[in-house]
Order: structure tokens, then sequence, then C-alpha cells
């Protein structure tokens, strides 16, 4: 896919916590920016066979976490919009990869609209939840550890609420302001 005459090639890289919307803005954002949209939990289940949960279930987070490192840098080549795992922030190999390569933007979700949309997705879809606590407690914890690693990790934040077109128009608008693709 070529981007859209007048339109700056980009390579961002969207993060945040599970059920932030990373996948669906992703795509929406790619389609608007006229890019490719990567999935990196996707391209973690091509190159392994198998899902996420099963790789989580069988093999381990660090396994996966080794998976997801790989699966990183092969969704980086080129111009594109790269969902990227909730938890990828956790390596800061990651994090210094994703920051030189291109622009990292944390969607942001208030917990409450976070745990309403992964019951709605079914909580045991959620490797870090499908084995054990799926309160919403136990997503406060994980949000709380998690937190601080996407502050070190984003470039930007944006309000993740709202529908998908809505965010990603605010996701493009932000990346405009900061002259992080042409007008």
């Amino acid at each position: 896919m070529k981007p859209r005459k007048g339109r700056e090639a980009a390579r961002i890289y969207l993060i945040g916590f599970m059920a932030s919307g990373k996948s669906v803005v992703g795509r929406a954002l790619a389609r608007r920016l006229g890019v490719p949209a990567r999935d990196v939990d996707a391209g973690v289940e091509a190159g392994a066979g198998e899902s996420v949960a099963r790789i989580f279930a069988r093999r381990g987070e660090a396994a996966f976490r080794d998976l997801e490192s790989r699966a990183l840098a092969a969704a980086s080549a080129g111009p594109a919009v790269v969902s990227v795992g909730g938890g990828a922030v956790t390596r800061p190999a990651n994090v210094r990869f994703m920051r030189r390569r291109g622009v990292v933007v944390h969607l942001e979700v208030p917990l409450d609209a976070l745990y309403r949309r992964a019951r709605k997705d079914g909580l045991a879809k959620r490797p870090l939840l499908a084995a054990g606590d799926r309160s919403l407690a136990a997503m406060r914890r994980l949000l709380a550890e998690r937190a601080p690693f996407y502050r070190k990790a984003r470039h930007l934040a944006v309000d993740g609420r709202g529908p998908v077109e809505a965010v990603a128009r605010r996701v493009e608008r932000r990346l405009r302001e900061l002259g992080r693709l042409a007008a």
C-alpha cells in the first residue's frame, strides 16, 4: 500500500493496556494514512503457528515475549501503523527500538472502560487473566504495574475512548500538531 498523495510515510507504534483498542484503531489509522496496518500479536501467531493464549499456556510469558520482540522487528519494515501487545513495553530493548524507529502513541483508556471491553471480548482470551484472577482488581493491579512503562515508552498519549474512527482521527490530528506527519 502506498501512502496517499501529499501524505508523509510514517511508522507509528500504538501501545496501551489490553482492550485499549490498539488493533482496531491501528487498522483505522492506517487506512487514514494510506499505510499498512501491522499487528504484533498476529505476527507472533503466524510465526509460531499457534495462538497467543496457547503460547502463554504452553511456553510461558518469557518465551512469548521473545517471540513478540522478533515480531515487533518484523512488523517495523517500512511505513506502517504497528499495533503492539500490551506488555511489549516491559522490555527496555523494545522501547528503545520503537522510539528510534517511529512515533510511539499510547492509547489511554480508563480502567472501567478497559474492563468492560475485555469482558465483552472474553476475559479468558486475555493470557494474563486466562489462568487466574479475572476481576477488576486483577486488571487494576496489572495496569498499575504497566503504567510507568507506558509513560516511559510513549512520545505522546491520546484518549482512546469513543468510536474507533474518532480515536483514529484524534491520533492523526495529534501527530500533525506535533509535526510528525505532513499537513
